[in-house]
């Protein structure tokens, strides 16, 4: 009797035991935690960019962890966003990397502007580190950089296509494409205008100091040039509303063209109005109208208890997002970006607000590391806001 009793406390005590270690590694899978990075320029003129990637960033975090986490092995990881103000410089996109190392971070969305971008990539390189940017450099990607990838469609993919209807649309024959005198000003407006020229359109380029608060001088350049239309895609968007006021001050009646992500907003505050503007052609990262971005915004004020940025770099930059935390998913790991960039690879985009995407890159980069989702084309025509039509961006 005296054997059973204590053979039953012995057996009590073991699922006691076994109750209490598998309590403990329940616990130690709730507290698990994935961490990703988020850079760009988050103070200064172009800090809405920024501010827009880190957004979307937090937002696709906020979405996984209200599910109760990431699916990381058998357990649910909730995830924290490490940011990085790298203040649009080489300087700033390097110390990002060498911060993220420190954080121990190995998956980043970002950088931002082409001179975060040249600075990141070899410390990224050097520290392990797996991105998506969204910078327009010329060799933004390549297969010495197999661990970057693009968050959207540089200018070569969708330029073409939206210069080509605005010039019938708007009987384009010249423009000025206006940027700040940096790396990222002149690589973007290069290409500007290589896309511009091929259309047979004259192009002259209006450069200027970044920081400068004083458009007066270019103002008054652009009028003498009288071009029938001044780009914008390569200003820094808090740029746009004080240039765009100032033009429009000194009697600017043409048309604005914004062949990146500037949107509606600063050119319609610039101007003083939708009806003050004669024509304006922008491009939307995505296309902002569809039921999948109206979507988008109502979930990320709800989750996030505030309205979504209007800077269109949160589309892309929340898609891109979205498909980083599924391949940390896939690869099992947040912590070896080799792996994750494996399962980028092997990947099929897609998007809950957008649908099924696709990989491209390799005609204009040599690597098919570019994430090919809709855009969209906004138009202002006759001081009336016509809307953005979709336009798809096939694979390769």
């Amino acid at each position: 009797m005296k054997k059973q009793s204590s053979q039953r406390r012995s057996l009590a005590g073991s699922v006691l035991l076994l109750a209490a270690c598998l309590g403990s590694a329940s616990v130690r899978a709730d507290d698990c935690e994935v961490r990703i990075g988020a850079t760009g320029p988050m103070t200064a003129g172009a800090a809405s960019w920024g501010l827009a990637l880190k957004a979307g960033t937090e937002f696709q975090a906020a979405l996984a962890n209200e599910a109760g986490g990431l699916q990381l092995g058998i357990r649910k990881c909730k995830i924290k966003v490490v940011s990085y103000d790298a203040q649009c410089n080489a300087a700033g996109g390097a110390a990002a990397s060498n911060y993220f190392a420190g954080e121990k971070v190995a998956a980043v969305m970002g950088p931002v502007c082409s001179p975060e971008l040249t600075g990141f990539r070899p410390a990224a390189k050097r520290n392990g580190q797996v991105d998506f940017t969204s910078s327009y450099l010329g060799g933004a990607l390549g297969p010495e950089w197999p661990m970057v990838f693009h968050l959207l469609q540089g200018p070569a993919v969708w330029g073409p296509l939206i210069i080509k209807e605005a010039k019938q649309r708007f009987n384009i024959r010249s423009v000025v494409i206006l940027g700040p005198n940096d790396q990222s000003g002149t690589d973007i407006g290069g290409q500007l205008a290589k896309m511009y020229s091929a259309q047979g359109v004259k192009v002259t380029n209006e450069y200027y100091q970044r920081g400068t608060t004083n458009f007066g001088p270019n103002a008054i350049r652009i009028m003498n040039d009288a071009p029938d239309a001044v780009e914008l895609a390569a200003t820094p968007t808090a740029d746009v509303t004080l240039l765009v006021k100032q033009l429009t001050d000194a009697g600017f009646n043409g048309v604005y063209g914004a062949l990146g992500g500037i949107g509606l907003t600063p050119v319609a505050q610039g101007a003083g109005g939708v009806e003050k503007i004669n024509g304006y052609y922008w491009l939307e990262l995505m296309p902002v109208d569809d039921p999948g971005a109206r979507q988008l915004r109502a979930d990320y004020a709800r989750i996030m208890k505030t309205p979504a940025p209007e800077n269109a770099l949160l589309y892309p930059s929340s898609t891109a997002a979205e498909q980083l935390l599924r391949a940390i998913s896939v690869a099992g790991t947040a912590s070896d970006a080799g792996k994750i960039a494996v399962a980028l690879r092997t990947m099929t985009p897609e998007s809950r607000y957008f649908g099924k995407g696709g990989w491209r890159g390799k005609a204009q980069y040599g690597i098919n590391q570019e994430l090919a989702f809709p855009v969209g084309m906004g138009v202002i025509a006759n001081h009336k806001l016509i809307g953005v039509k979709r336009v798809d961006i096939p694979s390769e």
